[in-house]
């Protein structure tokens, strides 16, 4: 039983069909009119066991507002079934877990925002190597959409985060985003997060967790055509916040990954294009296929500009740009990365441009790549 921090889990083996890595009376939205003033008073997120500064009905514009999620869980909760829910323009900080959250729905469109300085009183996801317990919350990014669809998460500034910048995932009988043991409700199917964008996206200081995941949490989940293009994610070397691990005492870990967290699952037709990565504590872009029996397939990573990234990470021991990996440290159980295409991309100042583990070499073409003193531009694990 393993797990890491969040965003780069490593899998769990439990009864339930998971594997893991490290308000409605007086209901109050933010719409036509002025802001409020002063921290807002939370009400209900629905069934989830969170409680809200704003909760989204469908169909709802939230523009050019400020929402100060001070004492509350949730800046901005978007529930199941609220489809077609616009934010724009707006600026979402203080919430103790995600500064955004939406459950199982589809048709959101988050562009335009300003979020920051959410998620730095969440439950804990739990110590690295120790399964979930009571009272852990494995995932709380600044904007987080577990269980969504056909959104598009585009031009927004997410910094200064506890939990991680941007977490698209599925939702179900595990969910990423429910406190282990609370009150809230999951689903009882599996819900794919399938057709997302994230793009054009700004991200940096978002400690404890990755910039952008695609992640699969659920049990022979199937999910992709996700894409993930335009962002520019600039990791920071500051001392960590606090000591220990945890929402404040964890690096800024950068990084965008696309990654298996459940046996069996697949995802696939994802595409990396046209990002910038840069001095991420974790490699720039990884590929991992992560619990036993799962497949990422079809990922793409092209276009992209890396430089300087993985400082802080064991696998590899040194900087690298791009990670595809299909072992768990180091064993093989059935996990494959397949048809992974690495191509077009610009990769400086790191030790491995491509660096790859497992039966699946990605294919290499057209980069540009420049590795420090004694580094392989393209290097594949000896197997055993």
């Amino acid at each position: 039983m393993s797990r890491s921090i969040s965003g780069r889990i490593l899998f769990r083996s439990v009864a339930a069909p998971a594997i893991v890595l490290a308000c409605t009376a007086g209901l109050v939205t933010v719409g036509a009119g002025a802001a409020a003033a002063g921290p807002p008073r939370c009400t209900a997120a629905g069934t989830s066991g969170f409680t809200a500064a704003v909760v989204a009905t469908a169909g709802q514009r939230i523009a050019r507002r400020r929402v100060d999620a001070t004492g509350c869980d949730v800046g901005i909760y978007i529930g199941p079934g609220t489809t077609h829910v616009t934010v724009a323009g707006v600026s979402v900080s203080g919430a103790s877990d995600a500064g955004i959250l939406a459950q199982d729905t589809s048709q959101l469109t988050i562009t335009g925002s300003t979020v920051h300085g959410n998620g730095f009183d969440a439950p804990p996801s739990g110590p690295i190597g120790a399964p979930p317990s009571a009272g852990d919350l494995p995932q709380a990014f600044g904007i987080s959409l577990f269980g969504v669809s056909d959104s598009r998460i585009e031009r927004n500034v997410v910094f200064d985060n506890g939990r991680g910048g941007i977490g698209v995932m599925d939702d179900g009988p595990f969910d990423p985003g429910q406190v282990i043991g609370g009150t809230g409700t999951t689903p009882t199917a599996n819900v794919p997060a399938d057709r997302d964008v994230v793009a054009g996206n700004i991200l940096w200081a978002n400690y404890a967790g990755c910039a952008i995941v695609i992640a699969a949490f659920n049990t022979g989940e199937q999910m992709g055509h996700d894409t993930v293009t335009g962002n520019v994610v600039i990791g920071t070397t500051n001392p960590q916040r606090g000591t220990g691990f945890g929402p404040h005492g964890a690096p800024d870990v950068g990084g965008i990954v696309v990654q298996t967290n459940a046996v069996h699952s697949t995802i696939s037709e994802i595409e990396f294009a046209h990002n910038i990565v840069a001095n991420s504590a974790e490699a720039g872009i990884i590929v991992h296929a992560a619990a036993p029996g799962s497949t990422t397939m079809d990922v793409a990573v092209t276009g992209n500009m890396l430089s300087g990234n993985n400082w802080a990470m064991g696998v590899p021991a040194n900087t690298a740009g791009v990670v595809v990996d299909s072992r768990l440290n180091p064993q093989d159980l059935g996990q494959r990365t397949v048809d992974t295409v690495v191509t077009r991309n610009i990769i400086t100042g790191e030790f491995y441009g491509v660096w790859s583990r497992g039966p699946d070499a990605p294919v290499t073409s057209r980069n540009h790549i420049r590795v420090t003193a004694g580094g392989t531009p393209v290097y594949r694990q000896p197997a055993g």
